[in-house]
């Protein structure tokens, strides 16, 4: 999505307005501005990705990062990562809102704004994906969750941090409990870490969870070099 959405229906009017109504009235007032406080959870989600993968801050200076449904909050400001990349199909909203936060450390931000159920990057080329109270807000994350394991490395990371329970909104119309969300994610990963009853993201929801996985060795489909050069050459 590069246009405007018709911000008559309420799954995007919610998603745009809790951004604009929290940058009018302010949230929890860390460091003053809007700009501030989003830069500051950015370096908390920093210090718990990074915790939970066992790693330091340092441990992200060479990889390449994406966050998967970011929204405006600048998830990556904080992160000193080679590459960083947001996807979120309402970005372009919010750059013309001018709500886009700028980076603290690390590489500049790569912004895409696109569905994550069709990710314009190729395969086996991330190191590490973070999915931030998204995975509910989407209404196909199945789709969502196999393009995240195409796009990870073999040995990349997903960090998924997700709502469980409740009831299906406008902007979060998918329900899980820790059953099916371990079921969906089972099917592209292997979940290392998973760490229940955390406070929720969003009011009627009962609780959060986080968690850890590594992908799954899944054969892809293959290419012959030599007999797209041939039908090629045929040709001329």
């Amino acid at each position: 999505m590069t246009g405007i959405p018709d911000l008559n229906d309420p799954r995007y009017l919610d998603e745009i307005g809790w951004f604009l109504y929290h940058e009018k009235y302010g949230r929890d007032q860390f460091g003053g501005s809007y700009d501030a406080e989003r830069r500051f959870y950015s370096r908390l989600l920093l210090e718990e990705v990074v915790g939970y993968l066992g790693q330091d801050a340092k441990w992200m200076e060479d990889k390449t990062v994406v966050s998967i449904g970011c929204g405006c909050t600048g998830d990556l400001s904080a992160f000193p990562a080679a590459v960083k990349i947001a996807i979120d199909p309402l970005l372009s909203v919010y750059q013309k809102l001018e709500m886009l936060v700028d980076d603290e450390v690390g590489s500049r931000t790569v912004y895409l704004s696109v569905g994550a159920e069709n990710l314009p990057l190729v395969d086996g080329d991330i190191d590490l994906v973070i999915c931030r109270n998204a995975l509910d807000h989407m209404p196909a994350p199945a789709a969502v969750v196999r393009e995240i394991s195409r796009i990870l490395t073999p040995d990349g990371a997903l960090f998924v941090s997700v709502d469980i329970g409740g009831v299906p909104t406008p902007d979060e119309p998918t329900v899980f409990s820790v059953e099916s969300l371990c079921s969906l994610l089972g099917l592209n990963f292997e979940i290392n870490m998973l760490a229940d009853n955390e406070s929720p993201h969003s009011e009627g929801r009962l609780r959060s969870v986080r968690l850890v996985a590594r992908k799954k060795f899944l054969a892809s489909p293959a290419l012959d070099k030599a007999a797209i050069l041939r039908a090629y050459e045929a040709r001329l």
